[in-house]
C-alpha cells in the first residue's frame, strides 16, 4: 500500500491506482463523468482534474493520473485554485 493525502486527508492506495480510484476506495469524492472501472481511463471530460503537489505539466485529471510509487507521500487537491481554473477553462 502507498500512503498519500488527499486535501489533507492520508489514506492509503493500492499500487498502481490512479489517483481517482484511491480516493473513491477511500470514500472522498471527485466529481467526476467519463471514468468507468472497466475501461481505459481517458479524462475527455476533464472534471476531475487535481493538482499534485511536485508533478509539472498542468493539473492532471484524477482518472489519469497514475499515484508514484517514490514513497514520498504525495500531496493532491482538489479544491486548489489551478483546478478550480481548469475546470473553468475545460468547461
Amino acid at each position: 500500500m502507498i500512503k498519500l493525502k488527499i486535501d489533507g486527508k492520508e489514506i492509503e492506495a493500492k499500487e498502481g491506482s490512479t489517483v481517482l480510484e484511491a480516493a473513491l476506495a477511500a470514500g472522498i469524492y471527485i466529481p467526476n463523468l467519463c471514468y468507468h472501472p472497466e475501461l481505459p481511463p481517458i479524462g475527455s471530460c476533464r472534471l476531475c482534474v487535481v493538482e499534485i503537489e511536485g508533478r509539472r505539466g498542468g493539473v492532471p485529471t484524477a482518472s489519469e493520473a497514475q499515484i508514484l510509487l517514490d514513497g514520498t507521500g504525495e500531496m493532491i487537491k482538489v479544491d486548489s485554485a489551478s483546478v478550480v481554473s481548469a475546470e473553468l477553462d475545460a468547461s
